[in-house]
C-alpha cells in the first residue's frame, strides 16, 4: 500500500528532462505516490510517471524537440504560444506518441496540475479528470509568450506564477515525508529577469499583474521552505547534482539527453532512501 507522501515536481521548461530521468528511476525501483503534484513541465513529465510509461518523455524529446511545432518563433507567430501547446498536449499524446490514458486513470494516485487563475490572481489545482490535457496546457502557458488557456470558466497561465514549488499545498492536504524534485542545482536563487511591464500585457487582469510583480520573491520563498524542510529531514529533496547548463528553451538534444541521464542517476541514488522512508502506510 502506498505511503501518504506526495511527489512535488517543479517546472522549468526543457530543464524538466532532468525530472523525466528521476521519474524513470522511480519506475525502475517501483516507487509510487498517492499524490503527484506538478507545475508546468513538472506536470508534463509527471503524467507519464502516473501512466507508468517509462522512457516516453525521452522519446518525445528526441523525436520532436527539433520540430518547429514544438517550440519556435514560427509557433509563436502561428498560434500565439512559443511552446506549441496544442501540438504538445494534443497531437503528441493523442496521435504521435500515444499517452496511456487507461493506465493513467486506473492508477489510484491523484494527479494535480498547478495553474494560475488569471482573473482571481491565485493558484488553481486541477485534479485528474477528463480535461487533464487542457489543465496541463494551462499549467505550461508561459506569461508574455503564450495565450491564456480556457478551462472550465477560468483563464489559465503557468502555475509557476502563483505556486512555483507546491510543497505547502502537499502539507495542507495532509501529506508528510514528501519528495520534491527541482530542476536547478544547490545555491540557485532566482534573479529579476527583464520583461515588459506586466500592465502593458495584462491591464485587464490586475490580479495577474500583481502576481507577476512578486514572482521572483515568491519563488525564492518557496525554495527557502523546501531547503529548510530538507535540512530538517522532513522531506527528500532531489535536485541536479551538477549544473545542467541548459535553459528552459534549450535547443541541444545532446545536452537535454545529458540532463535526463543525470536525473536518472540522481533518481537511482535517492531511490533506496525513498522506498524505506516516510510515515506508516495509508489505511
Amino acid at each position: 500500500m502506498m505511503r501518504k507522501r506526495a511527489l512535488v515536481l517543479e517546472g522549468g521548461g526543457l530543464r524538466g528532462n532532468y525530472t523525466a530521468g528521476v521519474l524513470d528511476a522511480f519506475l525502475d525501483a517501483d516507487i509510487w505516490f498517492p499524490l503527484v503534484i506538478g507545475v508546468s513541465a513538472g506536470a508534463g513529465m509527471g503524467c507519464s510517471f502516473v501512466s507508468g510509461q517509462r522512457g516516453r518523455n525521452l522519446r518525445v524529446l528526441k523525436e520532436y524537440r527539433s520540430d518547429p511545432r514544438y517550440l519556435s518563433i514560427r509557433s509563436f507567430i502561428k498560434t500565439g504560444s512559443l511552446f506549441g501547446l496544442d501540438f504538445i498536449y494534443d497531437d503528441i499524446p493523442n496521435r504521435l506518441i500515444p499517452f496511456d490514458f487507461k493506465a493513467f486513470y486506473e492508477n489510484p494516485a491523484r494527479f494535480v496540475s498547478v495553474c494560475t487563475d488569471c482573473a482571481a490572481g491565485r493558484a488553481i489545482y486541477c485534479e485528474k479528470d477528463a480535461d487533464v490535457l487542457t489543465a496541463m496546457k494551462g499549467s505550461s502557458a508561459l506569461p508574455y509568450v503564450s495565450r491564456m488557456v480556457d478551462y472550465r470558466g477560468h483563464k489559465l497561465l503557468d502555475g509557476a506564477i502563483s505556486d512555483p514549488i507546491p510543497l505547502q499545498k502537499a502539507y495542507d492536504e495532509g501529506f508528510r515525508g514528501n519528495v520534491v524534485v527541482l530542476t536547478r542545482p544547490a545555491a540557485y536563487r532566482r534573479k529579476e529577469e527583464f520583461h515588459p511591464p506586466p500592465a502593458l500585457f495584462y491591464r485587464r487582469w490586475p490580479a495577474l499583474v500583481k502576481l507577476l510583480k512578486g514572482h521572483t520573491e515568491r519563488y525564492n520563498r518557496a525554495l527557502e521552505l523546501v531547503e529548510a524542510e530538507a535540512a530538517a529531514g522532513r522531506i527528500t529533496l532531489i535536485r541536479p547534482s551538477a549544473d545542467l547548463g541548459i535553459t528552459r528553451v534549450e535547443k541541444s538534444i545532446p545536452r537535454l539527453t545529458a540532463a535526463y541521464e543525470l536525473g536518472l542517476s540522481d533518481g537511482r541514488a535517492a531511490a533506496a532512501g525513498i522506498k524505506g522512508a516516510g510515515p506508516p502506510p495509508c489505511e
